[in-house]
């Protein structure tokens, strides 16, 4: 199965989503499009060559800011002492169907990958992410994500680190 990622359209089903949190399946049910509409944030979706109308998994992206006394200690270094330009990543969900197939891990990559084209156009930092429970926490520290100081369940990974860890890729 080869995984397709694009913009929320009208042309998928976003009905039978279902990642087992009814806050992520609302959000795509009611929001997402919306948002995007309004250029609130962008609803990414992967669906398979297999059946392009099947949401399999979605994350939604934003700007956003840091303030600088809540960045990592070690990550602060060398920055101005203003909000540090962020990335955020607010939300990712996989289908309960397809879980335990790198579908998450997929849609984290391909976000991390557009986070980097961006910040080549526009001044930003970090990607920033809202953890939505401890679980989805341990999640993004796997690949790197450093909480915020005073905000647990939002983490942060410099855009230099993605770049790296691509780069090392190729």
């Amino acid at each position: 199965m080869n995984l397709i990622f694009e913009k929320i359209s009208r042309n998928v089903d976003r009905d039978r989503f279902d990642c087992g949190v009814s806050s992520l399946n609302e959000f795509l049910l009611r929001y997402a499009l919306q948002n995007l509409r309004k250029n609130v944030g962008v609803t990414i979706i992967s669906t398979s060559d297999e059946d392009r109308k099947r949401i399999l998994g979605y994350y939604s992206v934003s700007m956003a800011q840091v303030e600088f006394n809540q960045m990592p200690e070690d990550l602060a270094k060398g920055l101005p002492r203003y909000p540090v330009p962020a990335i955020r990543l607010g939300r990712l969900a996989v289908d309960v169907s397809t879980r335990g197939m790198g579908i998450g891990a997929a849609l984290l990559r391909n976000a991390l990958l557009r986070a980097v084209g961006l910040s080549r156009e526009v001044g930003t930092c970090v990607v920033l992410v809202d953890a939505i429970d401890d679980k989805a926490k341990a999640f993004y520290q796997r690949y790197g994500f450093i909480p915020l100081q005073e905000i647990p369940l939002t983490l942060v990974l410099p855009i230099e680190t993605i770049a790296s860890a691509f780069a090392a890729e190729e």
